[in-house]
């Protein structure tokens, strides 16, 4: 007798079920590479009411509420300020001509569907592009990246402290106006209430050589020696350090906080992680999914 998967019928079923087995794999690769392009959006909301701590992180909005509205946009942080956030961090490069927009990413492609890069583009080729992509982008038919100047006067209006993100670096553009988010967040008297953080710390040094006062934060992934130095020295600035590598380090947090450095732990989307995180005593936790 044959076997089974010699014959005709046997070869067809399992020729379907690897087909089967093939798709299946693939919308799993398919949806998670979706998730993970876009996982403001996807974040598993929470209510920070839930936590209990003797004394709770302040919240920034990451991108705003991006799990509402399209990250860096103008609806995502109204959406942010209806939804109790005091804080809302975005990120900001400069356009060839010199303006501050809001994206997080140098080419517009994941937002917008356009290869262009924004640092190689005017505004007006910027704003030729609408928003296709992000939270509830359907109910945001006609939605183009905000430039700082835009979400700075949304900021005044709705009572939110700016967390300022320079995703321009100095050695690549040399020539961008980082004097102008000083005299922009000057403009609205929100020059008490910002923070401009970077991972470039040249960003940061220009920034400090302008303006001896304004709060900083070093963005960093890993909380260590180097991180505590180059903060210390720029004078007024804290550490917004990658939430896992605080959690590791709680030796250094104590440090840190024993020696007056302001902590900021991102991007926390986890109940237990933020639980833990109150424990430990940082300042601002910002975050994708937390809810007042």
């Amino acid at each position: 007798m044959k076997s089974f998967i010699k014959t005709k019928k046997g070869k067809i079923i399992i020729a379907v079920i690897s087909f089967v087995l093939i798709a299946a794999i693939s919308i799993c690769a398919l949806v998670y590479y979706e998730h993970s392009r876009y996982f403001c959006q996807y974040a598993k909301v929470f209510s920070y009411s839930e936590i209990k701590a003797e004394k709770k992180p302040v919240l920034v909005a990451h991108r705003g509420a991006a799990v509402l509205a399209p990250e860096n946009t103008l609806p995502a942080y109204e959406k942010a300020a209806q939804s109790g956030f005091k804080y809302a961090e975005t990120d900001i490069r400069a356009t060839k001509d010199g303006v501050w927009v809001l994206t997080h990413d140098n080419s517009l492609n994941r937002m917008t569907g356009f290869k262009g890069k924004v640092e190689e583009m005017t505004l007006s080729e910027v704003l030729s592009h609408k928003i296709t992509k992000g939270g509830n982008v359907e109910n945001y038919p006609d939605l183009y990246t905000p430039t700082l100047d835009e979400f700075l006067a949304l900021c005044k209006q709705k009572g939110i402290n700016p967390v300022l993100e320079i995703k321009t670096s100095p050695e690549n553009r040399p020539d961008a106006p980082f004097g102008d988010i000083l005299k922009l967040v000057k403009k609205y008297s929100l020059y008490e209430n910002t923070t401009i953080i970077s991972f470039d710390y040249g960003a940061l040094e220009i920034i400090r050589a302008v303006d001896s006062e304004i709060k900083m934060q070093l963005l960093t992934k890993e909380m260590n020696e180097e991180a505590f130095t180059k903060a210390e020295k720029l004078g007024n600035c804290g550490i917004d350090c990658e939430y896992k590598s605080l959690l590791k380090n709680t030796d250094l947090v104590k440090l840190a906080k024993n020696n007056g450095f302001v902590l900021n732990a991102w991007t926390v989307d986890e109940k237990s992680a933020a639980r833990k995180l109150c424990d430990i005593g940082v300042d601002f936790i910002t975050t994708n999914a937390i809810y007042y």
